[in-house]
């Protein structure tokens, strides 16, 4: 019983990939900058109780989920394919969107949302009025059962992006990196547009990266808006370290806690990659996600602005080039956004929603 409480938010296959022993990996802890370069796979990314004490979200995630997805990683490392029928695939992106559904960053943000807007309501309840809230906390039982849910129930909403099976070719000289938090929403559009947002599922210009070994990456992106000459077979060939640095970067600025990489890739590497992005934005920085606008007239009470923390630098692909329809295209004035309307459950879904 106790080791099936010592629950993990980052699957232990997953992390397995990145190393040669299948037991350890190195890690860099970003608040203590620390390195450790054999760090135990089995401690790593893990929460006693973390899906609740009655271990049901933990079983139907370790015995209804990770045995498929661990098994088509291993085809795609294998064969460097993507999966070719309907079902594997759907299991695939299950696992990308899972990934980041199951995590402690995600469950943070969402309690973190919950304590703050029901704080603000309190405050404006005149029998609450001498509470000193600070004291108080205001949680969700198991946050990530309620993203996982919704993560499975959105599939169908990305299902028109295009997959790439991102391949490092360097001959040796880089790897790809991991980390506590493996899937990068992004949006290389908006940036280039300076439009702020862009990272939800139906987001014009979608990207998500997620790394899956030190030498491939897996890349969903929204083909309207960008062009990748130089692939083939849904599969790009990246030959210079400079192109692996950069989404290593990507990888390195998402992290949560801790920057995981296999054994090969030297310290002086990930200490050099710590340097370049330690004037950015920090993923786990909560206090960032929320604002809080006061009316003038105290009637009116408060408005809340929430945005997830996303990786938000500027970094140019070589290898990615936009297409005539995003070169044309215009961000509106407003902060909503543009969606992917050219798929039909996008629209069925955006009906459903101005229904509601």
């Amino acid at each position: 019983m106790a080791e099936k409480n010592r629950q993990h938010y980052v699957p232990k296959f997953y992390l397995r990939n990145f190393s040669e022993s299948e037991k350890s990996i190195s890690s860099f802890n970003l608040s203590r900058e620390l390195f450790v370069p054999e760090a135990s796979i089995k401690n790593m990314c893990q929460r006693n109780n973390f899906y609740g004490a009655d271990n049901q979200l933990e079983n139907i995630l370790g015995e209804k989920f990770e045995p498929t997805q661990a098994q088509i990683l291993q085809n795609i490392l294998q064969t460097h394919t993507l999966p070719d029928d309907l079902e594997n695939y759907i299991d695939l992106i299950l696992f990308v969107l899972i990934s980041e559904a199951r995590h402690l960053k995600t469950a943070e943000s969402l309690n973190h949302t919950v304590d703050s807007v029901l704080k603000t309501v309190i405050e404006l309840t005149p029998r609450f009025k001498d509470v000193d809230l600070d004291k108080y906390q205001i949680t969700i039982n198991e946050p990530s059962l309620v993203a996982i849910q919704e993560a499975i129930e959105s599939i169908y909403l990305v299902l028109d992006l295009e997959p790439l099976l991102i391949v490092e070719r360097t001959g040796g000289t880089r790897q790809f990196i991991t980390s506590d938090h493996p899937l990068v929403r992004y949006n290389s559009f908006y940036l280039w547009k300076h439009y702020y947002g862009g990272y939800g599922n139906i987001s014009r210009g979608a990207q998500f990266f997620i790394p899956i070994s030190p030498h491939v990456c897996i890349l969903l992106y929204d083909k309207d808006i960008y062009h990748i000459p130089h692939q083939e077979n849904n599969i790009l060939l990246l030959k210079t370290a400079k192109e692996v640095d950069q989404l290593n970067q990507l990888f390195f600025l998402n992290a949560h806690n801790n920057v995981f990489c296999a054994q090969k890739t030297k310290e002086d590497y990930i200490r050099e990659l710590h340097r370049k992005c330690r004037k950015e934005t920090k993923i786990a920085d909560l206090g960032r996600e929320i604002t809080k606008f006061s009316s003038l007239k105290s009637s009116e009470g408060h408005k809340i602005q929430y945005r997830i923390n996303r990786v938000r630098k500027k970094i140019e692909f070589a290898w990615l080039k936009y297409t005539e329809f995003a070169q044309i295209l215009r961000t509106p004035a407003h902060l909503g956004g543009l969606y992917r309307t050219e798929s039909a459950a996008i629209r069925e879904y955006l009906r459903q929603r101005e229904r509601e």
